[in-house]
């Protein structure tokens, strides 16, 4: 791809990202020497058989252990939630760890020693992200199968040096009577693994192929860590490993998660097509109004009246368990994430499915119906199935201004494509007033490894991206070309409310009275409840009580099933989420009613095999969708690819990281390639529609002279994680020191392969209207 170059300004007309030529590597050889080359090589190129092999022999062991320990370990949690450390404040975690509940005498430390005698950790594959970074720790995390290994990073070239925590998260009864999807064998593998804040702490969950979740504090872990430096690991040393504060199991394999420090809430997506949302009960979250006075609500299973049970719900009084069932459309959902009112508090979940519906959520409100937004096409180009992998939902202040649509979109105007079903046969056309397409901008993608002109031609035949490039080109370098950006007045906050007033017809849809659940209106959103009195130990008769018992509730139905604690109890409940999810009425995206706030300040990320989405929740608003970003590429065109580089396994961009600091998306695709995404936002249009907010693709990595330097393994990866550098002026494993860090801000972004190499990049941003710079 031929480059231009005057007064330092590439192609698209900008000032363009400045990269450097480092890309620092970590092979597995450095990490466990050589004698592990070739049982790694085996490893990577044997079949899906090769996951499971790393069984420990004394399992057997283990599990009779577990078993002795499972009474005192509910005792424990018991104690725990009363204390209110699933609730999290700080004078409860304090108390509960000066009491020795946080925290537990156990061998979790792993020496180099060990780690040589075992070779190297396996890993489980085709799962979503297993590596993760805290925010505010030197602390990076890798899921190995059922464990999290812990290592703090350092420079190159001994990135990640021995561990030195190795956490193994306990098995519940009810995970063991389920198993695992992937494998019935060894179910307790890691699926996904996140860090976020929860409260004043940051915690890391993960999620089991068994349906079990947990989580812990990175304080707790960080302070393991201190306590444990310095010693040999040896058999007459005792080392110190963080307790779960949170584990419990949502009935089947557990993909999708999601933390809200705000709110305090955990949620986990299940192949049972539904979410669970652990909300803590906690004093400080504000219950949304909720008048009596004219309640004319049915009773429900509680006793109680619908209106009743849900100014009780919203009060955050109890520790919930929320069961949050999708449609009889729904599948298995791979990815979730919340979304805000306008006092920052959690108010939707939005999921992402495997047949490329989105789902949303509302949590608190009893008997609302979920928003499905369904493609309108089962399949893709090349007969690959139009699958949802990933969704975020992004704030406006995530969002970069630009002052013109190239620097927005990453493309000059005349190469967006406005989509229309004609323009994208055989795609799913979503369902939005304007949707415009900017595969072209890969052609302005610096360093590109794959050529944009090959595999454009090979996975859309029908040439109208080739066209679009060229004709688009030649008519910008023409004298007096016509100007299709415009200028759209999109900065009157006013003007802008008063168009997604919520009182009007959404999106031109005049059948919106033919749909039962089109407008949620307080007298037809009482159609799905259960009107009768539910079973023995559903009525809530403790709601005045000092001490509220933790319940379980499913919003849309407004039940509260009783729950002993028991296995059997849990797997039962687990067992109705077909009749859940079949009794579930939904709405279609177009017939919605957002609230203004919703409308006007977020949007959602979506991801599918190799193409991402930026949809807005305002159905008139303008979509952006870039295809091919990540394409499986086998470099050097090397024979013998492992099972998992496949097409049909490794083109799926299942991780996304986001930092606000730099405006960047980080998504990640199995195949080994990760791309940076600028998040943008103009007051330009074009073909007639605003383009309030949009993405562009600035680097795909590893780049085109890092793969020539075969610095890419030739496997998939593993997870991807980032984090700020540690400051210079932090102390221990912190990693910011006293005073604020003034721009530039460095991060670093560690891609994790199959085979154990590392790659990392130190990325950042000089200042919030500057380019994004990689060294």
């Amino acid at each position: 791809m031929e480059e231009a170059n005057m007064d330092g300004r590439g192609r698209r007309g900008f000032d363009e990202i400045h990269v450097g030529e480092t890309c620092h590597v970590q092979t597995a050889e450095n990490r466990f020497g050589p004698q592990v080359l070739e049982d790694i090589k085996t490893f990577v190129y044997e079949g899906p058989h090769a996951t499971f092999m790393d069984m420990d022999d004394d399992d057997d062991e283990d599990e009779e252990d577990e078993d002795e320990d499972d009474d005192d370990i509910e005792d424990e949690y018991g104690v725990i939630e009363i204390l209110g450390l699933l609730g999290p404040t700080e004078e409860a975690v304090e108390g509960a760890e000066e009491s020795g509940l946080g925290m537990e005498e156990e061998t979790g430390h792993a020496s180099s020693s060990q780690q040589q005698q075992q070779g190297f950790p396996r890993m489980a594959r085709l799962r979503c992200n297993l590596t993760a970074m805290s925010q505010r720790y030197n602390l990076y995390f890798a899921a190995y199968q059922d464990k999290i290994y812990v290592f703090q990073p350092k420079k190159a070239p001994q990135i990640l040096p021995p561990p030195s925590l190795i956490l193994s998260p306990r098995r519940t009864k009810i995970a063991k009577m389920l198993g695992g999807s992937i494998d019935r064998n060894f179910g307790h593998q890691m699926n996904n693994i996140m860090v976020g804040n929860l409260g004043n702490f940051e915690v890391i969950l993960f999620a089991f192929d068994d349906g079990d979740v947990g989580a812990y504090y990175t304080h707790a872990i960080a302070r393991c860590v201190r306590a444990n430096a310095g010693r040999d690991g040896g058999a007459s040393s005792r080392q110190t490993a963080p307790k779960e504060f949170f584990h419990d199991n949502v009935g089947l394999s557990a993909w999708g998660l999601a933390i809200h420090e705000l709110s305090r809430l955990l949620a986990v997506s299940s192949n049972r097509h539904e979410v669970t949302v652990f909300a803590f009960a906690t004093s400080d979250d504000p219950s949304r109004p909720c008048s009596l006075e004219q309640d004319t609500s049915p009773k429900v299973w509680s006793g109680q009246t619908a209106l009743e049970l849900e100014k009780h719900f919203q009060s955050r009084t109890r520790t919930w368990r929320i069961v949050l069932p999708s449609g009889p459309e729904g599948r298995n959902m791979p990815s979730i994430a919340f979304c805000d009112d306008d006092t920052g508090y959690a108010d939707k979940v939005v999921a992402a499915d495997i047949d490329g519906n989105t789902w949303i959520f509302d949590i608190w409100k009893i008997g609302s119906y979920p928003i499905m937004y369904a493609p309108n096409a089962t399949r893709g180009l090349n007969n690959h199935r139009y699958i949802g992998w990933s969704v975020m939902v992004l704030p406006d202040s995530s969002f970069k201004q630009t002052g013109t649509l190239s620097e927005a979109l990453g493309l000059p105007p005349n190469e967006i494509i406005r989509c229309t079903p004609s323009s994208r046969p055989g795609m799913p056309l979503p369902e939005t007033e304007a949707w415009l397409d900017t595969t072209c901008s890969l052609f302005y993608v610096r360093d590109l490894a794959p050529d944009p002109d090959a595999f454009i031609r090979q996975r859309h035949p029908g040439g109208a991206y080739l066209r679009a490039h060229i004709e688009g080109s030649l008519q910008s370098a023409m004298d007096g070309s016509p100007d299709v950006e415009s200028e759209v007045n999109q900065d009157d906050d006013e003007d802008w409310s008063d168009m997604v007033d919520s009182d009007s017809d959404v999106g031109g849809a005049n059948d919106v009275s033919d749909t039962p659940a089109a407008s949620q209106t307080q007298d037809n959103r009482w159609a799905a409840l259960a009107k009768v009195p539910g079973p023995k130990g559903a009525a809530i008769n403790d709601i005045s009580s000092d001490v509220h018992l933790g319940r379980t509730i499913i919003p849309s139905f407004g039940q509260t099933p009783p729950l002993d604690g028991s296995a059997t109890s849990l797997i039962s409940f687990a067992n109705d989420s077909l009749t859940r999810t079949h009794n579930t009425k939904s709405m279609k995206f177009q017939h919605a009613k957002f609230p203004p706030f919703l409308s006007k300040n977020m949007t959602m990320l979506r991801t599918q095999c190799t193409d991402i989405e930026l949809q807005p929740f305002d159905p008139q608003g303008t979509g952006i969708i870039c295809k091919s970003v990540l394409t499986h590429h086998n470099h050097h065109n090397r024979r013998n690819e492992p099972w998992d580089l496949a097409r049909h396994y490794s083109e799926r961009v299942s991780m996304l990281l986001h930092v606000p600091e730099l405006n960047l998306v980080v998504a990640g695709a199995l195949n080994g390639r990760v791309a940076l995404l600028t998040l943008t936002k103009t007051t330009k249009g074009i073909h007639g529609v605003p383009v309030r907010r949009g993405f562009r693709v600035d680097w795909v990595l590893p780049r085109r002279s890092d793969e020539v330097k075969r610095v890419r393994p030739l496997c998939a990866l593993h997870g991807i994680a980032i984090s700020p550098v540690p400051d210079a002026k932090a102390r221990g494993l912190d990693l910011h020191g006293r005073q604020p860090r003034l721009p530039p801000v460095w991060y670093r972004l560690l891609l994790h392969y199959v085979d154990h190499t590392i790659l990392m990049y130190d990325i950042c941003r000089q200042a919030r209207d500057e380019d994004l710079m990689i060294f």
